[in-house]
């Protein structure tokens, strides 16, 4: 993603007729919309005279509404009915809107983030889904925060509900949700033993804290998941023993990982194989899955891969096709590919041949080129 500060353009100064003033009416074609969006961005804004910010601000605002504008028609004119929105057309605003938001993220996010928001609804409604997977969620063109702009700070909520529709999570959430949620407990336990009147209770629960970084550091901890509350299990043991703030030699945290990651297959078997599950059962089980599919495309998928095709032939030979179709097709927690894990390289095999099973099929377009 770009962010072509005004000191790394490289154009000639502006003669004293031509100095560059506020503009009131910018337009991008449909035709060459990055070219001419970048052309308006080196003349009007990125200038290495001195301009009063004013001017800068007016313009930036003027040229990030035509280039909304256009993507909006990119992706959705005719797409009512009038043969659907191309694939070129899907590419232009691609490239636009990533070039866009690398500017946002320099001269005005504020705006950008309250528009994309607009748009992601819109993109969804209209079922433009692989434009939703490989462009606004796998190029991260959500809301910007921290991580994308000097303008917010450390403390702000990371955009993780922006991306968790469509079968999607956010592509930094396999570390981020839970670390987000450690910090909030560690808040919370500071302020318990700060206000607590009783110091051997605030003691215990630093003794707690030092032991599970002990267990972190040497990997010795026991994995328990229950079918009570697998979900939030899963997430404490990963928040207590992978994702600390002690650091950790890479062999220990990989043996962490999967032990925990056994745990998980082990609870999500028996909440969906002994017994009938209920529907509660069935949804705990799929929110498990999905959590532990992400933290895979993170922490390494081949384990993931390789089990996720007994649960399906398990799932099919006990007729559970609800779970089936509503759960793993729908959601695509097949086995994780290049859409999924930076472990990938884009001409990998894509699973389609997984989903193809009691009259479903992969829920995601294939490649051009597959």
């Amino acid at each position: 993603m770009s962010k072509r500060k005004a000191e790394e353009t490289s154009i000639e100064m502006a003669s004293g007729a031509e100095k560059i003033s506020i503009k009131t009416n910018f337009t991008i074609g449909l035709t060459e919309p990055l070219k001419e969006y970048q052309k308006l961005i080196e003349t009007e804004v990125q200038v290495d005279e001195i301009v009063d910010d004013e001017i800068i601000k007016n313009n930036f605002e003027g040229i990030a509404a035509a280039a909304r504008d256009v993507i909006w028609q990119l992706l959705f004119a005719g797409s009512d009915g009038d043969g659907g929105v191309t694939s070129e057309s899907q590419q232009k605003a691609s490239e636009l809107l990533e070039e866009y938001k690398g500017d946002a993220t320099f001269y005005d996010p504020w705006e950008y983030n309250d528009w994309i928001t607009k748009l992601r609804d819109e993109v969804l409604k209209k079922e433009l889904l692989d434009f939703w997977r490989d462009t606004i969620v796998k190029k991260q063109l959500g809301p910007c925060w921290s991580r994308d702009c000097d303008l917010f700070d450390g403390d702000d909520t990371p955009p993780l509900e922006f991306y968790a529709h469509g079968g999607c999570t956010a592509p930094f959430a396999a570390s981020l949700k839970v670390r987000a949620a450690n910090k909030e407990v560690r808040a919370s336990d500071a302020s318990d033993a700060d206000s607590s009147r009783e110091p051997p209770e605030g003691e215990e629960r630093s003794a707690e804290r030092s032991a599970d970084d002990e267990a972190a550091y040497t990997g010795v901890f026991d994995a328990v998941i229950t079918r009570e509350q697998p979900l939030s299990e899963y997430r404490d043991l990963m928040t207590r023993f992978v994702l600390t703030d002690v650091i950790v030699p890479d062999e220990i945290q990989q043996a962490s990982v999967k032990k925990i990651a056994k745990a998980a297959q082990d609870v999500i078997w028996q909440i969906l194989f002994e017994g009938a599950p209920s529907q509660e059962d069935q949804d705990k089980a799929a929110d498990l899955l999905q959590e532990y599919k992400t933290d895979s495309g993170f922490y390494g998928p081949w384990e993931y891969n390789k089990w996720i095709f007994k649960l399906r032939d398990e799932v099919l030979t006990k007729e559970l096709i609800d779970f089936w179709r509503e759960k793993i097709v729908k959601l695509e927690l097949g086995p994780c590919w290049s859409r999924d894990s930076d472990f990938f390289e884009n001409d990998d095999d894509v699973p389609l041949e997984f989903y193809n099973k009691a009259g479903c099929k992969a829920p995601f377009n294939p490649p051009a080129d597959t």
